[in-house]
C-alpha cells in the first residue's frame, strides 16, 4: 500500500530519498526522524496530548527538525489554532506589506505582530499565506 511509514523511510535510505527528489540534508534528516520514531525516541501518535511548547521541543530534539517545521507540524498535523511561524518568510513579507512597511519586520517585531491574532493565529498565518501567494508585487 502507499503512503510514508518510518519503516518505508528506513528501508529506502538517503539514497533512494534523494532519487526522489529530497536534498541531501533533506534525506539525512527524513531518516534522522525515521530512526527516532523506530527507536521510540519520539512517539508522534503521543504529541496530541502535549502543550505546544513540549511538542516544539520534543520535534526539535531531532537533527533537521527546527521551529519552522514544529510550527508547521502543530498547525497541520495537530490542527493547532493558535500558532505563529514567526519565521516563515512568506508571512513575513505578507505582513510587510499589508502593514505598508519598508522593510521586513525582525523576529521580534513578528512576535508582536501575532499577538495581535492570540488565540486565531493559526488562521491568522493562513490568511496571510493566501494574500502572499495572490497579492501583486509592488515594488
Amino acid at each position: 500500500m502507499g503512503g510514508v511509514s518510518a519503516k518505508k523511510v528506513l528501508a529506502a535510505g538517503e539514497g533512494q530519498l534523494k532519487a526522489c527528489g529530497l536534498s541531501r540534508a533533506k534525506a539525512a534528516y527524513a531518516v534522522a526522524l525515521a530512526e527516532a520514531v523506530t527507536l521510540r525516541a519520539i512517539n508522534l501518535n503521543g504529541l496530541h496530548r502535549m502543550e505546544d511548547d513540549a511538542v516544539r521541543e520534543a520535534l526539535m530534539s531531532i537533527k533537521g527538525i527546527g521551529r519552522w517545521s514544529a510550527d508547521i507540524y502543530l498547525m497541520f498535523a495537530l490542527g493547532r489554532g493558535d500558532v505563529w511561524p514567526a519565521g516563515d518568510l512568506a508571512l513575513v513579507e505578507a505582513a510587510k506589506r499589508l502593514l505598508d512597511l519598508s522593510e521586513r519586520p525582525s523576529p521580534a517585531e513578528m512576535e508582536s505582530i501575532g499577538e495581535r491574532w492570540k488565540p486565531w493565529r493559526t488562521a491568522a498565518a493562513i490568511t496571510r499565506w493566501h494574500y502572499y501567494k495572490k497579492a501583486p508585487i509592488t515594488v
